[in-house]
């Protein structure tokens, strides 16, 4: 993993799972290099229930550590890192995550695989994508399950330089480093929710929430089935990892 000038050599580690702590620039910097590389990239946005998981699911715990970049994607994991000592320069939710990603895309004239979700709402992103990022090239877009073995060949023959897979983690991960090797993309991220957010399937919470860091409630308030996930991300494992 990506080491920065502001990273001392010790790191931030959450259940033996490093996080990477880069800005945004870097980010960007690392994802441009990443596009003329030979080697794809798994970038892992991590949240607590992620990295939950992987402390009672090792291979997922070891998907996440062979993974080439893990970032902070909630506010959870920022608030663990800052007790930690180790403070993270940026929160990298999987909206702004993506928005990032398809500048990075257009400026190096790449183009970006969308996979997923259900049936019609990958489209519906790569289509608000193009709308808010002229220019963007959308290679493809696929709702296809990920035990569908002509998806493979799909996005390999469509020449996507990006991947971004959203079946939801541990599946997401799982995927990604099973078939990377396959697909011929240089940077393949797990995203989750995020094209139903695009799509408008999922209205993202407001600003003012997401400035004082609520976005954990506006989940809870549209999707009231989802509380006991949320209270384990919220609740559950920043004591855990604060005290482990």
């Amino acid at each position: 993993m990506p080491q920065t000038e502001n990273q001392d050599e010790s790191g931030l580690n959450i259940f033996d799972v490093p996080i990477d702590r880069l800005s945004w620039a870097e980010l960007d910097e690392y994802c441009r290099k990443a596009l003329l590389e030979d080697t794809p990239r798994h970038i892992v946005t991590a949240n607590g229930e992620i990295l939950l998981q992987a402390v009672h699911d090792k291979n997922y715990a070891n998907i996440l550590r062979r993974a080439d970049l893990v970032i902070a994607e909630s506010t959870n994991v920022a608030l663990v890192a800052r007790w930690k000592g180790r403070p993270v320069r940026e929160v990298t939710a999987g909206a702004d995550l993506v928005n990032h990603i398809a500048e990075v895309a257009i400026n190096n004239q790449k183009s970006i695989f969308l996979l997923g979700s259900r049936e019609g709402i990958a489209a519906k992103a790569g289509e608000r994508l193009q709308q808010l990022h002229q220019g963007l090239k959308i290679s493809g877009c696929s709702s296809a399950d990920p035990n569908d073995a002509e998806i493979l060949k799909y996005i390999r023959d469509s020449g996507a330089d990006i991947l971004l897979v959203a079946y939801g983690s541990p599946k997401q991960e799982q995927w990604i480093a099973e078939h990377k090797d396959e697909l011929g993309a240089k940077i393949l991220v797990g995203i989750g929710g995020t094209f139903d957010m695009l799509a408008g399937a999922m209205p993202r919470a407001p600003l003012w929430v997401r400035k004082f860091r609520l976005e954990w409630l506006w989940r809870v308030i549209l999707q009231p089935s989802r509380f006991a996930r949320i209270w384990r991300a919220v609740v559950v494992f920043p004591l855990k990892a604060i005290f482990e």
